[in-house]
């Protein structure tokens, strides 16, 4: 859908048709950012530290940014066999890496200013999944993230010149002539969906009498998202994401948080004697 109203804008107006691809996939990117960051300085209204959270928050956005390419830099540079600088300038963002990143560049920003980190880890991770979603929108947008070749009723095909489609092509799964890629799950869009509805859950639960106590939306969020994650890969189809033992990297880092946010729920769950 996202190519096809880039083409129908381009006809319009005779530019290329990726100028409106990129740009929808860097407007609804955005849009995501901007819906954290809006809820985030709502839950911290009454906090007479508000202005200095917003502030760390827009301190970390440049780190969380740079840990979104430390993934794609060193699988590209293990291919390659070595790092250069071509590597390191171009390609690709993981969304894992930069919201790690993000996350503890937050956490280490309130040690050093001397400020609790929940307050502000909690809002944003509450926050999260909503404007993730979005940005799983301008993946579809943007035709990357694609997932695996499908039969079945929900299969989307990529136009000519997209990341499914070049990779098809690459792959001698395309008949000579062809103009978009093979059906392919909408894996952005199960993941945007799956995105919302952790949002429901973590607002949910936040909303309950009591509340939950300070770090548990955290975790909580850590715990969903690496479970979703995990699951959806399977979805995946695009090789460029690294697939290693039969698990892509996004998956192994994954079953790594998830391993991290269980062990802090059973020890808040069970303190030490």
């Amino acid at each position: 859908m996202g190519g096809f109203l880039a083409f129908l804008l381009a006809r319009a107006t005779g530019l290329d048709v990726f100028v409106f691809v990129q740009a929808g996939y860097l407007l609804l990117g955005l849009a995501g950012l901007t819906i954290v960051l809006a809820g985030a300085r709502r839950e911290l209204a009454g906090n007479p530290d508000r202005a200095r959270y917003m502030l760390l928050f827009l301190a970390a956005l440049p780190l969380g940014l740079a840990g979104a390419r430390l993934i794609p830099i060193a699988q590209d540079a293990w291919l390659a066999g070595r790092l250069t600088w071509g590597l390191v300038a171009t390609g690709g963002l993981v969304f894992y890496g930069g919201a790690l990143t993000f996350l503890g560049a937050l956490a280490l920003g309130c040690r050093l200013a001397r400020l609790s980190p929940w307050p502000l880890l909690d809002a944003v991770c509450r926050h999260a999944p909503l404007g993730h979603a979005f940005g799983r929108l301008g993946c579809f947008f943007g035709g990357c993230c694609f997932g695996a070749v499908t039969a079945g009723p929900t299969g989307v095909r990529f136009p000519a010149g997209s990341p499914a489609f070049l990779q098809h092509k690459a792959e001698g799964l395309l008949p000579p002539g062809a103009v978009a890629s093979l059906p392919v799950h909408p894996s952005q869009l199960y993941e945007a969906v799956a995105d919302l509805a952790l949002f429901g859950c973590l607002m949910a639960l936040s909303r309950r009498p009591g509340g939950l106590p300070p770090g548990r939306a955290t975790t909580l969020y850590l715990l969903g998202y690496a479970v979703l994650r995990f699951l959806l890969e399977f979805c995946r189809g695009d090789s460029i994401r690294g697939l290693y033992g039969g698990f892509s990297t996004s998956q192994y880092i994954a079953a790594a948080v998830a391993a991290g946010a269980l062990l802090v729920l059973l020890r808040r769950k069970h303190p030490a004697q």
